[in-house]
């Protein structure tokens, strides 16, 4: 017997079903892997690549806009990406 990776019903394995307990499972776990880009984010990524930009980051800073809006702004110092110490 085996748990299901996604659902975490117990069903019986085969070389079929290792981790998944139906094609259903393994097919939400994969969706949820590789999120979709809307229509909109996708025509906004063109619209980037054909523009100009006065810097690297800035294209960097509206990149991060279209495809992560929930994370915060890339933070900078001294025009550089501000890489935070783990120590």
């Amino acid at each position: 017997m085996g748990t299901c990776s996604w659902c975490g019903t117990p069903f019986p394995k085969t070389r079929k079903t290792r981790k998944y307990c139906t094609n259903r499972c393994k097919t939400n776990a994969c969706l949820e892997k590789k999120p979709r880009l809307r229509a909109a984010d996708v025509e906004a990524l063109h619209e980037v690549l054909h523009s100009e930009f006065a810097s690297v980051d800035a294209m960097r800073e509206r990149l991060r806009e279209i495809v992560a809006p929930e994370l915060p702004a890339i933070p900078l110092v001294d025009g550089r990406i501000a890489i935070p110490r783990l120590d």
